[in-house]
């Protein structure tokens, strides 16, 4: 169980699918990291699905935890199924002194 799962799965987002249809998806594997406040040290590009992990440095807090290609779907309660790498960095940015975010990636 995902730590903020029913909140995500009840966002209610305009667009053409949502966190719900990704998580009631049983071809999608998804899993969260826990990371603490700071830099997350990752580079992002833009999917439709939402933002991909272009690069991780290996100082990075999620390096060997997330890989590559993985598509972010979810900062804590956050969905962000669709959305652009400036909206994720906004998010991310705003959260950046909380001890701890949650990022639910989809295992591409």
């Amino acid at each position: 169980k995902l730590a903020y799962e029913e909140q995500l799965i009840n966002s209610r987002k305009n667009a053409d699918f949502s966190f719900r249809d990704i998580f009631f998806d049983p071809e999608n594997e998804l899993y969260e990291c826990r990371v603490p406040s700071g830099r997350l040290g990752i580079v992002v590009d833009e999917t439709g699905i939402g933002p991909r992990v272009e690069k991780i440095n290996i100082m990075s807090k999620l390096y060997k935890k997330i890989s590559v290609g993985d598509i972010i779907v979810a900062v804590d309660e956050v969905d962000l199924v669709g959305a652009k790498p400036d909206t994720f960095w906004q998010i991310v940015s705003r959260k950046a002194n909380k001890q701890e975010r949650c990022i639910v990636v989809l295992k591409i």
